[in-house]
């Protein structure tokens, strides 16, 4: 890990604060996840390592997910 954080982490408790937390330290959360996994090497690894993640995850816990990924379609107006 980069930042040699040297005390173990309870992340349960981490996605919960984050969870109350507004839209804008979430995103900002985020970016910097993407951001650190981009610096991994290549964009399969990442793939790769978010592919594990999903497998984990309940299929209710992947709808909830789902909006991250949500393109709103641009109308031609």
């Amino acid at each position: 890990m980069r930042l040699g954080i040297q005390k173990e982490i309870d992340w349960k408790h981490v996605g919960a604060l984050l969870a109350q937390e507004d839209d804008a330290a979430q995103s900002d959360f985020l970016r910097a996840f993407i951001k650190e996994c981009n610096s991994w090497g290549t964009h399969a690894q990442v793939e790769y390592q978010l592919a594990c993640v999903n497998h984990k995850l309940t299929d209710e816990e992947r709808e909830t997910l789902s909006m991250l990924s949500y393109n709103e379609e641009k109308s031609n107006d």
